[in-house]
């Protein structure tokens, strides 16, 4: 079932899927976006919220401004903005 644009999980595989494409222009794909696309197609939204940000800091990898606002958005829905700040997302984030 589509979701609405604007929904959490929409908001997630929309960041989830440009950080992967990106990282695969740049040939480093990090295998383990896959689990957090995984974790919001089992309509498990705060968990994939927690994965992605424990992946981007992991692998440090570069958040653009705007994909940092849709991480704050579906974190401000799914009542989760702690998992963003507690690893600290928002040094990642690129002009």
């Amino acid at each position: 079932m589509q979701q609405p644009p604007d929904s959490p999980e929409a908001l997630l595989r929309s960041t989830t899927e440009a950080l992967a494409r990106r990282l695969t222009q740049r040939n480093t794909p990090v295998p383990a976006l896959t689990s957090v696309l995984e974790l919001i197609d089992n309509d498990e939204a705060e968990l994939a919220l927690d994965e992605l940000v424990r992946v981007v800091e992991y692998f440090r990898i570069p958040v653009s401004r705007e994909e940092y606002d849709q991480l704050v958005t579906a974190a401000m829905h799914l009542d989760s903005m702690d998992s963003l700040l507690e690893t600290g997302v928002a040094r990642f984030i690129t002009a």
